[in-house]
């Protein structure tokens, strides 16, 4: 297959995401997948720390979510 210059071009970002999900991957192909997703977390939130970033407290240490109930006006009524 023949190609041309303008196909074979891999912007400089999208190497960039390519080698940084290489390096997590070799400090994480140890771990469990919890330990894993523990520890990107931590360094996500390490990150956004330093950049003054929001950050979220972790999803795998949160409670449960609670759901919310639908409002009494948007209920469908029960047939007696």
């Amino acid at each position: 297959m023949k190609t041309d210059a303008k196909t074979d071009f891999v912007p400089r970002a999208l190497r960039e995401v390519w080698e940084m999900k290489r390096l997590v991957y070799e400090e994480t192909k140890h771990l469990s997948t919890r330990e894993a997703l523990e520890y990107i977390l931590n360094e996500g939130g390490k990150i956004a720390r330093r950049l003054n970033l929001p950050v979220a407290s972790s999803p795998l240490r949160a409670p449960a979510a609670k759901v919310a109930e639908t409002p009494a006006k948007y209920r469908a009524k029960r047939k007696r």
